[in-house]
């Protein structure tokens, strides 16, 4: 078990005081992030999210007072939903001990995925997050990258009708040929659907976005801050400066710039990212605040982006 340490309050507070210090007043009037609503229901979640960092996986050598501050901090600003690590290794990731210890379990909307092939396998796989997460229903769970389709979906539908998860659906991120998702979601109508979405894979816009608000799923993305293949959204905008007209929809970050534009595409349900520093937490989580830019500015965005490319 992991013990909270002395020092969670300190940690707390002060990440509290570091985002109410740097939001600005038309986001401080602003009482809760934005939300959405997920299709087919009455409940909506915040359009913020995490994913899951290193720290949610091995505790850090320092101990817990670090996850603890981050996973805090988006709880603060208004996040709620946290895209599980993986269980990819053979030691379970610390994140479910980290929330049960904090008592946050029911402030949290978790995702958790299938990441192996096989029927029991897969059976396995779910019962392992569950016994580590303690989270009963599920919120979310998913077929990671539509592995063994023909086994574990299945596997999801039963367990959502037997009660023990709320939501079930699929993830496909870093994909160019959308087609086999595109077949699938016509046919099962997943609630959810996790995939790669940003200015530079702008990909999902032409079939996949459409068709999931025509069919109510839901739609999480991911890897927001992915530059074409190598992931070096800041690496392509470090030393630029971002554009004076941007700060009319409270973008005052290149975070912002591209969580923002994601979002104001109305098919996004919610958006997650994967940072292990509470500073990029705040950052990232004011871009779920203030206005969004309409069709014409997004389209200014992204082709202010792509000229530095």
């Amino acid at each position: 078990m992991i013990k909270l340490i002395n020092r969670r309050d300190f940690l707390v507070n002060s990440a509290i005081l570091a985002a109410a210090s740097s939001l600005p007043n038309n986001v401080l009037a602003q009482e809760t992030m934005h939300t959405r609503m997920i299709p087919g229901t009455t409940e909506s979640i915040p359009v913020v999210g995490m994913g899951a960092p290193d720290i949610f996986v091995n505790l850090p050598k320092e101990g817990n007072a670090l996850p603890i501050s981050v996973i805090q901090t988006m709880l603060d600003l208004g996040g709620r939903m946290i895209d599980t690590p993986a269980f990819f290794r053979p030691n379970d990731p610390v994140l479910g001990q980290i929330i049960n210890e904090m008592n946050i379990l029911q402030d949290l909307f978790l995702v958790g995925k299938i990441t192996t092939s096989g029927k029991q396998e897969g059976i396995d796989h779910l019962e392992r997050t569950v016994k580590n997460l303690k989270k009963k229903p599920m919120d979310l769970l998913l077929v990671h990258n539509m592995r063994d389709m023909k086994n574990n979906w299945s596997t999801l539908q039963q367990w959502k009708e037997e009660g023990r998860t709320r939501y079930i659906g699929v993830s496909l991120t870093r994909q160019h040929d959308y087609t086999e998702l595109e077949a699938f979601m016509k046919a099962e109508k997943p609630d959810f659907l996790m995939t790669g979405y940003s200015i530079t894979q702008p990909q999902p816009e032409a079939r996949i976005l459409p068709l999931a608000q025509d069919i109510g799923t839901a739609v999480v993305g991911v890897e927001p801050f992915k530059a074409f293949d190598d992931g070096a959204f800041f690496k392509m905008v470090a030393g630029k400066e971002i554009p004076a007209w941007a700060a009319d929809f409270g973008i005052n970050s290149w975070a912002q710039y591209s969580l923002k534009w994601i979002l104001s595409n109305p098919a996004l349900t919610s958006v997650v990212t994967e940072t292990s520093k509470v500073k990029h937490v705040i950052d990232n989580m004011k871009a779920g605040y203030g206005d969004l830019p309409d069709a014409a500015t997004r389209k200014k965005m992204s082709d202010h982006l792509l000229a530095m490319a």
